[in-house]
């Protein structure tokens, strides 16, 4: 075969594969897998320091604010940091799963408020938000 057609064939295929996503249709969540109605006061932040580093937590200088915001920037998933140390990772409202990153961006660095459906299995913590709102420190 002629390179031009292998590309072609390449890239169609890229293609294809990158937009099939977009054309699942979401599907109503299970009643059992609705999770339990609820609200978290936390700080929204990257999970990298957080995993990373034991005395992470909330920003409290200069330089760990710089650190959030690189992290950030350079696309580490964000969470958010319960007051008792649970983090909370973000989960959409519908199925199959949508990106939530995008969503709580506006809020990183911040103390939010957020209500809707939580989730926890093994130790993990999650949030399907409803409403977010920012609050100040604890």
């Amino acid at each position: 075969m002629s390179r031009i057609l292998i590309r072609s064939m390449m890239i169609v295929s890229a293609l294809a594969i990158a937009f099939s996503g977009y054309a699942q249709k979401s599907e109503p969540i299970p009643p059992d897998m609705m999770g339990t109605p609820g609200t978290i006061v936390g700080f929204v932040r990257d999970t990298a320091c957080l995993l990373r580093n034991k005395d992470a937590s909330v920003a409290k200088d200069e330089e760990s604010r710089k650190c959030i915001i690189q992290c950030v920037r350079a696309g580490s998933p964000l969470a958010i940091l319960t007051k008792s140390g649970e983090l909370y990772m973000p989960l959409s409202s519908q199925l199959p799963d949508r990106d939530e990153r995008r969503r709580l961006l506006p809020y990183a660095g911040k103390f939010v408020r957020a209500t809707g459906r939580l989730f926890e299995r093994g130790g993990t913590h999650a949030i399907s938000i409803e409403k977010i709102e920012v609050v100040s420190g604890w």
